[in-house]
């Protein structure tokens, strides 16, 4: 793979068993350490990543695919666009677009092992290659954009002009040494509606967002009770949270929600472990955890304080977890009882008949 004409000829298979396999981009990037890859060192040394220490663990690591593969020299980036995500229920929980359908790490994976294959077999040069896809420490989004994919936004996202920012990451680290694309210019402008949109302001400058503020990072990674200033501002997500990307008008064409109706709050809280597995162990979902999704359930319960869900929160506080019982009793101080509620809507009567008469 030493002509020039050799390499493209590889880059060509790639892009073209990537097309066959349905991802929407795909773009090389050399595999040394990608441009930018200081703001990530930078939000690391900062305590930005929250309660994600592996980040800090394997922050060295994700700047150098050579630990990933011995001798990579190539890094190539794919692109899958989201499933469309989820209908909201009547009582308008809302569950990460991303999230949707089976889980991403096991299709990315096995389309993107069966892309390199199938390269490997038209090519008649021997390499070696290793799929990557989220869970391995590699920059992935500093790489993606590095490669021409998209570039990387003000609410941290990477966005491409057609694909917005709703679309996933997988990578194919190699050491065969193909030509790298061309990043592309930075597109955002004068445009802050991402930062507007943040519901915890957790978007502190220009690409960097605050996990200790951010609503997805809350909802998904942290384990245990919520913090009642971030359980304010949680409202009805049960698992992560779209805001940023909802409003960037580069996602303007991109709002379908035509897939499942996701789960109500009285849904999420009287779901067993067994049925938790069966609906949502093979799904993205996972990642917070069976235990996790009913706190944020109950979360929602207390900021939507409605009385209808006093019976499943005052079950949910009894629970073992701490994480959850912490979020019912919290709820369960904010909900009022039916007869409370049934009061209240009486004294408004009264108030409204006599400014009537």
């Amino acid at each position: 793979m030493e002509h020039h004409s050799d390499r493209a000829f590889a880059a060509r298979v790639f892009r073209e068993e990537a097309e066959r396999e349905g991802f929407a981009r795909c773009g090389i990037a050399r595999a040394g350490t990608p441009h930018g890859f200081e703001r990530f060192r930078s939000w690391i040394e900062g305590g930005l990543q929250a309660g994600m220490g592996y980040l800090r663990d394997t922050m060295e690591a994700r700047s150098h695919p050579d630990q990933i593969l011995a001798g990579a020299r190539s890094v190539i980036c794919l692109a899958a666009p989201h499933p469309a995500g989820a209908s909201r229920p009547a009582d308008g929980t809302t569950v990460a677009r991303y999230a949707s359908g089976p889980d991403y790490h096991r299709t990315l994976r096995e389309g993107a092992v069966r892309m390199a294959e199938s390269a490997a077999r038209r090519l008649d040069a021997p390499f070696t290659w290793r799929v990557c896809v989220d869970s391995t420490p590699i920059a992935e989004r500093s790489f993606a954009a590095a490669s021409g994919l998209g570039w990387i936004g003000k609410n941290g996202c990477l966005i491409d002009p057609s694909l917005g920012s709703f679309f996933l990451l997988a990578e194919i680290v190699t050491d065969l040494d193909l030509p790298p694309d061309d990043p592309i210019a930075e597109r955002c402008g004068s445009c802050v509606r991402c930062l507007d949109a943040c519901p915890t302001g957790a978007i502190v400058e220009d690409g960097i967002v605050d996990a200790n503020r951010c609503l997805a990072y809350w909802t998904i990674e942290h384990r245990g009770e919520i913090p009642p200033a971030i359980a304010e501002a949680v409202g009805d997500r049960v698992f992560g949270c779209d805001d940023c990307q909802d409003a960037c008008p580069w996602n303007a064409p991109l709002h379908d929600r035509s897939g499942a109706v996701a789960p109500t709050r009285a849904e999420w809280l009287g779901l067993g472990r067994g049925e938790f597995r069966r609906r949502y162990g093979q799904t993205a979902l996972n990642r917070a955890g069976w235990r996790g999704l009913q706190r944020n359930a109950a979360i929602g319960a207390g900021c939507a304080a409605d009385p209808a869900d006093r019976v499943s929160l005052e079950s949910a506080a009894g629970a073992g977890d701490r994480g959850l019982a912490g979020a019912a009793r919290w709820a369960l101080g904010r909900v009022p009882t039916r007869t409370d509620a049934s009061g209240i809507g009486s004294a408004r009567a009264n108030v409204t008949g006599s400014e009537a008469r």
